[in-house]
């Protein structure tokens, strides 16, 4: 009797012959905080953190990062990858034609230091992770007939308003608004949890899964906390990149990368709106 072979993560893959299909998922899993780790600190265009996201993805290529990284993990593949786009950001500030003014700026705002830069690319993650899933939850309600749903998610946490004024703006109940609001939270919560889980078996053994799960959905608690809870931060996720702008552009929105189904519920906001 033969045993099975042991499955590999996505990484060990890449590092040693991964397929197309290895690069893209992983290409979409961190393409997105990527672009938002430049935004929140590199104050730059949404077309700009894309140059930044392209070019972190082949120097992790080029430079076999990804291999050296299997060989010798020193730290956590957040911490590799929010480096290299440090590096790409330092490099690009020395290479601007206003170079000596940027210069300047940056003595007197000193860079932050890798902890520091580990939190604002944990964050962007973090968005980009609420992001896909809001994007499944609404794929859901809609396919089930659901729309009021998403509408009071995005009408109470990103526009801020009010039950009776959701109520009113929807032509329903107020009750109505409580329960539908209430019915998405909990299972946006649970479908936090779903991609969450799903990331991180993509990127562990399966002897790991359970406890870097763990670990990962406790740090998660705690850094919604610090912002007041998920809705905080899912309005601070969307005032960073309106969904309702990136709709109207889908094929614009963080490089194009979703596939026509992930588009396709990316008008959510744009209806909602």
């Amino acid at each position: 009797m033969s045993f099975p072979p042991t499955r590999l993560t996505l990484i060990q893959r890449l590092a040693s012959t991964g397929t197309a299909e290895d690069w893209r998922v992983f290409v979409r899993d961190y393409w997105g905080p990527v672009c938002r780790f430049v935004l929140r600190c590199g104050c730059l265009s949404l077309a700009n953190a894309e140059e930044v996201a392209a070019e972190t993805f082949s120097a992790l290529w080029q430079g076999r990062l990804l291999v050296r990284w299997v060989e010798q993990r020193v730290s956590r593949l957040r911490t590799l990858i929010c480096s290299v786009v440090w590096r790409i950001l330092a490099n690009r500030k020395r290479n601007d034609d206003h170079r000596h003014q940027l210069l300047g700026e940056l003595a007197q705002n000193a860079c932050p230091g890798q902890y520091e830069q580990d939190d604002v690319f944990y964050a962007a993650w973090v968005d980009d992770l609420l992001q896909r899933a809001i994007e499944r939850l609404a794929a859901e309600y809609y396919e089930a007939d659901q729309g009021d749903y998403v509408r009071v998610l995005y009408s109470r946490v990103c526009e801020g308003l009010s039950v009776a004024q959701t109520a009113a703006a929807l032509d329903i109940m107020e009750s109505d608004v409580t329960n539908y609001y209430r019915h998405a939270r909990e299972r946006l919560t649970e479908k936090l949890r779903c991609v969450l889980r799903n990331q991180i078996w993509r990127y562990c053994t399966p002897e790991e899964v359970e406890e870097e799960f763990a670990r990962e959905w406790k740090r998660l608690g705690s850094h919604l906390a610090t912002y007041g809870g998920i809705e905080n931060a899912i309005r601070e996720a969307y005032n960073l990149l309106n969904p309702v702008f990136m709709s109207r552009h889908p094929q614009e929105f963080l490089g194009g990368h979703y596939t026509d189904d992930e588009l396709k519920t990316l008008s959510i906001w744009k209806e909602c709106h």
